[in-house]
């Protein structure tokens, strides 16, 4: 990290601080009335209005680097793809970068899959298993919903999650450049927010293997960051990772690995774009 982001970095701890120590000592300001009260929450508000217009967005940044951790080699790939490993630190870094919306993402996420009762669902970097298990509320006891990412840590947190809600998902750590499953197995394979991590060849051979393992007549729905960077103007779009990744790039590779009725567009939620295809019938 470059010097002026770690001052930056600095600063904006030094801010928080301030504020939270302004507001703790809040209540002793009230013995001088309504006004001096005003004046406490005005400063407080101020404060962390600046910490996040000089540094929130390099603060998250650094975040997210945190917990990306470095990068694992996948012998299939032939290069290295970033692995997450921090489960417990991901799931709080995407309330926040989603600004708590994340259930709204998640839904409309499934709309745009329409899955249906009974159907059989593959979610790729399932990360730790949020939109797998809501895929099962979907597809209802009849369907079967498995989730696959490279970080054990994740898997194991997915689970926990699965037995807490009571809901039977099969969640497995597997590389997305080499799933671990038959040919045509699944009606639905779902991919949200994971192409980024792989490097070009890797995100072929993981679209590759999508395709395998959908179904004549089944479809993959991808949900990414699109647009030029500049276009971004959520602050997770504009995050290195996410600001220097455009889906619609990846349009002619999901054509070349055999899908066809290719639709793309704004998926209705800040900077995401999603891609559906279709697998053709037999």
């Amino acid at each position: 990290m470059s010097r002026h982001r770690l001052l930056i970095l600095l600063l904006v701890l030094i801010v928080w601080a301030t504020a939270i120590a302004v507001y703790m000592s809040g209540a002793k300001w009230l013995w001088f009335g309504a006004g001096a009260a005003a004046t406490v929450v005005g400063i407080h508000v101020a404060l962390v209005a600046l910490a996040f217009a000089l540094g929130g967005a390099s603060l998250l940044g650094f975040v997210a680097h945190w917990l990306h951790g470095g990068p694992m080699k996948i012998d299939t790939a032939g290069e290295s793809s970033k692995v997450i490993h921090r489960a417990r630190g991901y799931d709080l870094l995407v309330w926040a970068l989603m600004l708590g919306r994340e259930r709204t993402f998640r839904e409309k996420t499934l709309d745009l899959a329409r899955l249906a009762e009974g159907q059989s669902v593959l979610d790729v970097g399932c990360g730790t298993g949020t939109l797998a298990i809501a895929a099962k509320y979907r597809v209802g006891t009849l369907g079967k919903v498995t989730g696959v990412d490279a970080s054990p840590e994740m898997i194991g947190r997915a689970n926990k999650k699965a037995r807490k809600k009571g809901v039977e998902v099969n969640f497995q750590t597997a590389a997305a450049q080499s799933l671990p499953f038959q040919d045509a197995a699944f009606d639905v394979v779902l991919s949200t927010v994971m192409l980024h991590h792989l490097p070009d060849d890797a995100r072929a051979m993981c679209i590759s293997e999508m395709r395998r393992v959908v179904r004549p007549g089944g479809h993959l729905l991808v949900i990414e960051f699109g647009g030029a960077a500049a276009q971004h103007k959520s602050l997770a779009g504009r995050l290195h990772a996410h600001a220097h990744f455009d889906l619609t790039h990846v349009i002619p590779v999901v054509h070349q690995a055999g899908f066809t009725q290719v639709e793309s567009g704004p998926m209705g939620f800040r900077d995401m774009q999603f891609i559906r295809a279709a697998a053709p019938q037999a």
